[in-house]
């Protein structure tokens, strides 16, 4: 195998010893591996593909999958149940399959003074998550750990079809033949 040379700043040696350290000794295979990653990451991302890192739960432990993709529909509906909020999302991998992430969460009850307080929010059908959200409020970002997570993938938006309400069908449906960015001359 060919030898390479790599130029290293004085500033950046330190960086190159704990790579050195944490590789058992063997730089090359750190560089390499750190190229490896560096290749797929910015590969997704003249693609379009973002990193996505989703939450799934089972017998009681969090885990977090992590793959490329991009998210092609958002969808808030009721639990089946209706005491809680679905919030659904839908990536379009860079495999070309798609992945449904569904967190499903119990709505709260509010029991502060007037029933009317802020438009009823915990009445009306929707119950105050789904209002948050509705209102532009990113609940994801706040409260990461509760609910109930999923994640299925599936090869064709036909195999999803079961899995889903007719409505968010249509809509990935639909942004999946439209374009990401529309360009308008205006």
């Amino acid at each position: 195998m060919p030898n390479k040379t790599i130029y290293v700043s004085d500033d950046d040696a330190p960086l190159f010893e704990r790579a050195q350290e944490l590789s058992g000794g063997n730089l090359s295979s750190a560089v390499v591996r750190a190229l490896r990653r560096f290749i797929e990451i910015e590969e997704a991302k003249q693609q379009g593909f973002n990193e996505i890192t989703v939450t799934v739960n089972g017998d009681g432990a969090h885990r977090r999958k992590r793959f490329f993709g991009q998210r092609l529909v958002r969808w808030l509906q009721a639990t089946a149940d209706g005491k809680g909020t679905e919030i659904l999302s839908v990536y379009r991998t860079a495999g070309n399959r798609y992945a449904l992430h569904k967190r499903a969460m119990l709505d709260w009850k509010l029991s502060w003074g007037d029933p009317e307080y802020l438009g009823n929010l915990a009445g009306g059908g929707k119950g105050i998550l789904q209002k948050f959200m509705a209102w532009g409020f990113d609940w994801d970002r706040y409260i990461t750990e509760a609910g109930n997570f999923s994640l299925r993938v599936f090869d064709t938006l036909e195999e999803m079809k079961p899995h889903v309400s007719d409505e968010f069908y249509q809509a990935v449906s639909q942004a999946r033949e439209g374009p990401e960015i529309e360009d308008l001359d205006i």
